[in-house]
């Protein structure tokens, strides 16, 4: 069993559904993507699930200023930082008191060299691309993780997770949580509401008609 975290939110219905079907976690995107929001929407989302102090904001190689600026006009909590981001640039958001999740494009056992310079709360996997920095719809091989005790304790998943292979994931690697974006859609920053429900299901370790509504 592992948390969720759906990313790349756009809309307060997917949000609020996702939240109602057990997700842990809830991403914005404030970094160059088709599933980018503004803080006006951004807000609209959030207020769509009054309470709910997990939402992550998504950035990347971004002025520390304009980070600080978007969490104080939110009122986040947990930041991602999805670029190069050195350990120094992340130390500066944990101590102003936030979680920070720093993630990492594997592309094999060379791409983790740099984990240990990083007192982060978590860290994220993805998959590697010369193309883009997140989203690829692709996974890379988990087997990269295997005798990786971080990859329990701290690690979110992520890189190309959907309903076909999510199972096959949770069992091999054992992460903390896992992430997914384009595997639970139906376009770009759309959520298929079947999908986000047995994505949801099989990370929590039941069937879709057993899962438990979260007010």
């Amino acid at each position: 069993m592992a948390k969720v975290k759906i990313c790349g939110n756009t809309n307060p219905k997917d949000a609020w559904h996702a939240r109602e079907l057990g997700a842990d976690f809830l991403g914005l995107i404030f970094t160059t993507s088709k599933r980018k929001v503004t803080l006006n929407q951004a807000r609209e989302i959030m207020e769509a699930v009054p309470g709910f102090e997990q939402f992550v904001g998504v950035f990347a190689n971004q002025p520390k200023e304009y980070v600080d600026a978007t969490v104080k006009a939110l009122g986040l909590k947990w930041v991602q930082f999805h670029g190069t981001e050195t350990s120094r640039y992340c130390d500066f958001f944990t101590e102003c008191g936030l979680y920070v999740i720093k993630s990492f494009r594997i592309r094999d056992e060379m791409s983790l060299k740099r984990i240990g310079e990083y007192n982060v709360t978590a860290f994220l996997f993805d998959t590697y691309s010369r193309e883009s920095t997140g989203g690829t719809g692709t996974s890379f091989d988990w087997s990269i993780l295997e005798g990786k005790p971080y990859a329990q304790e701290k690690l979110f998943l992520a890189g190309g997770l959907s309903v076909d292979n999510l199972e096959a994931a949770i069992r091999q690697v054992n992460p903390y949580a896992v992430d997914v974006v384009s595997g639970v859609e139906k376009s770009p920053g759309i959520k298929d509401e079947s999908l986000l429900e047995q994505f949801i299901a099989i990370a929590k370790g039941r069937s879709p008609t057993e899962r438990q509504i979260k007010k």
